[in-house]
């Protein structure tokens, strides 16, 4: 789902306020650089291929959250729709709290129990809008000012690419690629929010298939000092969210009003 997990970014903001995203692939050869679209049309293909990413129109996936070393766990369900709307849910039972960050094509907005209900303005509401692009996978280069493979580096013990993206909004992210299989190791980028903008890094792993797009089922991300959470995936069904899911919350529609 990066697709990304789609929202990745959102799972990382909404956890910080609660505190304080193929094998066999003929490598590129070492000396090469290759050229940044070369190098995400090789991790297309490694996932499943263009033509089965662009054959779902919805995701709905299931996991947990984690905040690692403070005993913070709760239930995720992430959905997604073509072209580009999104919901996040985190619930913390055992805390009593919901959190819920979605996109419904044109309102971006959230809802916790530390920042009330607010609509995303701003770094926060542009950064919602590249992330809930549902075919992301794609890397459509009409999306982006440019796309530049900058080194071959190390990244969770992985040799990889690293691509540098910029969006035709102007926000800058780098992603890594393995060499040796083409898959998306990980991701570094700033993440806007309430609290400010913070560089966060995030670790992708434990590929697996749901029907015909491998996903990562396990994400790690790093948001500062003493501040790592862990999303994994446990399921994921494609084609069966009812549009209704995305519509916005009756305290959002009052805030809008």
């Amino acid at each position: 789902m990066q697709q990304r997990i789609h929202h990745l970014s959102a799972a990382a903001a909404a956890v910080l306020f609660l505190a304080a995203g193929a094998a066999g692939a003929v490598p590129f050869l070492p000396q090469e650089l290759p050229p940044a679209q070369e190098v995400i049309a090789r991790y297309v293909e490694a996932i499943g291929g263009a033509e089965a990413i662009r054959g779902h129109s919805s995701t709905h996936g299931r996991g947990t959250m984690e905040l690692l070393g403070q005993g913070i766990r709760g239930e995720v369900q992430i959905y997604a729709a073509a072209p580009d709307k999104s919901l996040l849910v985190v619930s913390f039972a055992g805390l009593g709290i919901e959190i819920r960050t979605g996109y419904n094509g044109e309102v971006a907005w959230s809802t916790d129990p530390m920042t009330g209900e607010r609509i995303l303005q701003s770094d926060e509401r542009q950064q919602m809008v590249d992330e809930s692009d549902y075919y992301a996978d794609l890397h459509d280069p009409s999306e982006f000012q440019s796309m530049e493979t900058v080194e071959m580096t190390e990244f969770a013990g992985r040799s990889t690419y690293k691509v540098r993206l910029v969006y035709n909004s102007g926000r800058e992210s780098f992603e890594y690629f393995d060499v040796e299989n083409g898959r998306l190791v990980g991701e570094e980028g700033l993440q806007h929010s309430l609290m400010g903008a913070i560089n966060v890094r995030s670790f992708v792993s434990d590929y697996q298939q749901f029907g015909d797009i491998m996903v990562p089922t396990k994400i790690v991300q790093e948001l500062g000092p003493g501040q790592t959470v862990q999303l994994t995936i446990s399921s994921i069904e494609y084609d069966n969210v009812d549009p209704s899911t995305f519509a916005l919350p009756a305290s959002i529609e009052v805030l809008i009003r």
